[in-house]
C-alpha cells in the first residue's frame, strides 16, 4: 500500500512499524527422542539459513530448518519436530519454508498456534525473532538475510526487499536509516490507513505485514530524529489505537541487516511502555551474574537466560553446547550464582589441560608419600568443590580413561584419594561445557554414553555471535568502555563505519575475539573515536574495496580514474569518485615526495581527512613527513 503526502517535514522517507503482541514465555517439552539438528556446521552464517530454538523446563536445543520444504510440528510419530507436551495435537502446525522465507500455518489443531501472542490464523510469514507458542512449547524462529529477488507485489518480501535496497544505500553513502516498529493491538487497518494517509509525506511507504503488522521505513533519519518521529507517529496512531507502543532500531548502531533491524525494532515495541516510545539501543538487559554483568538482547539469549535461571533453581546437572567463545562459562557461572549454592566455591576446571597421568591426582587427590613426589596431601578439585559448583570445561577433550574415573565419582558421589583407601563423599553440582558435539562423539564411540546422560540432565545450547548481531554494536561499545576503565585512559567510541564494519565480521571467535579486539583499540588508538580503518587489518577486510588504480606515466587523474570506461567498463559512480579521489592523492604524494600536509594543500583537502583516506585506501607515505 503507497500512502502519499506531504504536511509533515520531520517523519523522514520510509518507516517500518512491527505490530505484534507480548510474546509470554512458557515452558515447553521437545520429545527427547527427536536429535537436534547440527548447530555448528560449515556454513553457519550462509544467507538463507533458517531455524528454530526450541526452550522447554530443562532445556533448550535447536532444529535447522530446510531451504524449501515443510516441517510438521505436532505429537505424532509422522512429525519432524516432535513434542511430548499431551495438550499438543499429533499434527499441530508446519512451517513452510522456500526463497528464503518462512510462513507458520495452524493445521486445525484443538488447542491453537500462537504467534507473538497471537492466534494464527491462515498463513502467516515469520520474520527473525518471532515467538511460536504451542501449548507449552516455546519456539524462538531465526533467519540469516537471503538473497532476495526483484519484487513483484508490495508484501511482506517486497518490504525487505525495500529495506534490504535502503540499507545497501546506507551503507554505500554513509547516511543514517531508521526502523520504526508499533504494536497496535486489534485495530481496523482502514482507520490506521486513514490516519497515516492524511500526515505522511509522499515518499513515506506502509504496508501490512502477517497478523496486523504495520510496516513503515525511514531513511535519513538518525537516531537523535528517530525519537522525535516515532512520538510524531504514536501520536497519529494513538486516536485509532489508544494502547499503541512504539520502538525504533537506527542503523548501524542498532544492526546493518534486514532481520536484526526488524527485530530490534520490534522488540523494542513491546518493550515500550503504552502510549510511549522506546529505543532499541536502550532496550538491551543487563543480568548480574555475582561481579559481573551480562548484556543480552538478542530474542534467544533472552529467553536462554530465563532458561538459565529456571535451571540454576534445580539440582540437575548441566551441559552447555556451543562454538568456542560463545559464553559458555558466563552461563556455567550464572548457574551458580543464581543458584542455593552460591556462597559455596565455583571450581573451574580445563579438562583439555589435565594428562591422563594425572586425571587422578587433580580430580580426587593424593596422600603424602603415596607416589614419588607426593611430598604432602593434596586435595584433589572434586573436593574442592563441596556444597558448591564444580564445572568441567571442554569435557568433551577427555581420555576414555578420564571418563571412566569421572564416572565412577559423579554415580557415587564420592572421591578417593591416591594412596588412601578411605572413600570421601562429596556434594557437588555438576556444569559442563563443550564446543563439540557430543551425541555425535557418542556415536563414533569416542564419549562414553552413560557419562553423557549423567551430564545432560538439563542442556544448553548458546548461540554464536555471527547470529547475534544485535549484540554485536552494544558488547562492542561495552567492551571498549571497559577496557579503556581498565587502563585509565580516555574513553573511546565507535564510528558509523567501524560499527558496519564490526557487524560484517563473521566472528570466529566469538565473543572472545570481540573483547580481544576492544582491548587492542582501546590500548593501540589515539583518536577518541575509533574509525573503520584502523580496525580493518585485525579483521582481515576491508569496509570499502577500493580500485587500486595507480596513474600512468603522463596521464593525468581523471584519465586514470576513468581508465576502462572509454571501452564500456563502466561501473558505480560511487566507485568513480573514489577511484578518482585515490588517484588525485596518489599523485599529489608523488609531487610533494610524501609530504602529507603538502599534499593535502594541493588538493584542498583538510590535513586530517588526507591521513585518513590514506589509511582506508592503502596508500604508502613517509609518516614522519607531515608537515
Amino acid at each position: 500500500m503507497l500512502i502519499a503526502r506531504s504536511d509533515c517535514e520531520n517523519l523522514g522517507t520510509w518507516v517500518v512499524f512491527a505490530v505484534s503482541a507480548s510474546d509470554r514465555i512458557n515452558n515447553s517439552t521437545i520429545d527427547k527422542d527427536t536429535p537436534p539438528r547440527d548447530p555448528e556446521r560449515a556454513d553457519a552464517g550462509e544467507p538463507g539459513r533458517q531455524y528454530v530454538v526450541a526452550f522447554d523446563a530443562d532445556r533448550s536445543r535447536m532444529f535447522e530448518l530446510p531451504v524449501a520444504g515443510e516441517i510438521l510440528i505436532g505429537r505424532g510419530d509422522e512429525a519432524q519436530l516432535r513434542l511430548s507436551d499431551a495438550a499438543a495435537s499429533r499434527c499441530h502446525a508446519v512451517i513452510q519454508t522456500a526463497a528464503g522465507e518462512a510462513t507458520l500455518v495452524d493445521v486445525g489443531s484443538q488447542n491453537g498456534t500462537r504467534l507473538n501472542g497471537e492466534r494464527v490464523v491462515g498463513a502467516c510469514p515469520l520474520a527473525s525473532g518471532d515467538v511460536i507458542t504451542i501449548c507449552a512449547t516455546t519456539l524462538v524462529y531465526h533467519a540469516s538475510s537471503p538473497a532476495i529477488r526483484s519484487p513483484t507485489v508490495l508484501d511482506f518480501a517486497a518490504f525487505r526487499q525495500r529495506l534490504v535496497q535502503e540499507l545497501e544505500r546506507s551503507r554505500g553513502y554513509h547516511r543514517p536509516l531508521t526502523l520504526v516498529a508499533a504494536t497496535l493491538g486489534q485495530v481496523d487497518r482502514a482507520s490506521i490507513a486513514l490516519a497515516l494517509e492524511r500526515h505522511l509525506r509522499i515518499m513515506d511507504v506502509t504496508g501490512w505485514g502477517g497478523l496486523g503488522q504495520l510496516l513503515v521505513l525511514m531513511p535519513e533519519v538518525t537516531a537523535d530524529g528517530a525519537f522525535q518521529a516515532a512520538g510524531q507517529l504514536l501520536s497519529i496512531l494513538q486516536p485509532v489505537a489508544p494502547a499503541a507502543r512504539v520502538g525504533f532500531a537506527s542503523c548501524p548502531a542498532d544492526g546493518i541487516d534486514v532481520d536484526t533491524l526488524l527485530e530490534a525494532a520490534r522488540t523494542s515495541a513491546l518493550d515500550a511502555q503504552p502510549s510511549a516510545v522506546a529505543s532499541a539501543t536502550r532496550t538491551f538487559r543487563t543480568l548480574e551474574v555475582g561481579d559481573r554483568n551480562v548484556i543480552v538482547a538478542d530474542p534467544t539469549m533472552i529467553r536462554l537466560y530465563d532458561l538459565i535461571g529456571r535451571l540454576a533453581k534445580s539440582r540437575l546437572s548441566v551441559l552447555i553446547c556451543g562454538e568456542t567463545g560463545t559464553g559458555k562459562e558466563l552461563a556455567a557461572r550464572a548457574i551458580h550464582e543464581w543458584s542455593g549454592r552460591r556462597g559455596k566455591p565455583l571450581v573451574a576446571i580445563n579438562c583439555a589441560a589435565i594428562a591422563d597421568t594425572l586425571i587422578e591426582s587433580e580430580l580426587f587427590g593424593h596422600d603424602r608419600g603415596a607416589f614419588t613426589g607426593a611430598v604432602g596431601t593434596k586435595i584433589g578439585l572434586l573436593e574442592h568443590g563441596a556444597g558448591g559448583t564444580v564445572f568441567l570445561d571442554e569435557v568433551g577433550e577427555l581420555s576414555a580413561v578420564a571418563q571412566a574415573k569421572l564416572l565412577r565419582a559423579l554415580e557415587h558421589k564420592t572421591v578417593m584419594r591416591i594412596g588412601d583407601p578411605r572413600e570421601r563423599e562429596i556434594d557437588i553440582r555438576i556444569v559442563a561445557a563443550t564446543n563439540r558435539k557430543l551425541e555425535a562423539e557418542v556415536a563414533a564411540g569416542r564419549f562414553r554414553q552413560d557419562l553423557y546422560f549423567r551430564l545432560s540432565g538439563g542442556m544448553i545450547w548458546i548461540p554464536p555471535l555471527r547470529d547475534r548481531k544485535r549484540e554485536v554494536a552494544i558488547l562492542a561499545q561495552r567492551f571498549l568502555e571497559q577496557a579503556c576503565e581498565g587502563m585509565g585512559c580516555d574513553a573511546k567510541t565507535l564510528s558509523d563505519d567501524a560499527l558496519r564494519l564490526l557487524s560484517m565480521h563473521h566472528w570466529p571467535g566469538n565473543l572472545r575475539e570481540l573483547q580481544n579486539l576492544m582491548a587492542y583499540a582501546a590500548a593501540a588508538m589515539e583518536n577518541p573515536i575509533v574509525e573503520a580503518w584502523e580496525l580493518e587489518e585485525h579483521l582481515g577486510r576491508r569496509l570499502y574495496e577500493v580500485p587500486q588504480i595507480e596513474p600512468e606515466p603522463g596521464a593525468s587523474a581523471e584519465a586514470s580514474a576513468t581508465q576502462g570506461t572509454a571501452q564500456g567498463a563502466f561501473r558505480p559512480i560511487e566507485e568513480e569518485v573514489r577511484a578518482l579521489e585515490r588517484a588525485r592523492m596518489v599523485a599529489a604524494l608523488a609531487a610533494t615526495a610524501g609530504h602529507q600536509r603538502r599534499a593535502a594543500e594541493l588538493i584542498a583537502m583538510p590535513l586530517r581527512t588526507f591521513q585518513t583516506k590514506a589509511k582506508l585506501y592503502g596508500l604508502s607515505f613517509d609518516p614522519r613527513r607531515k608537515r
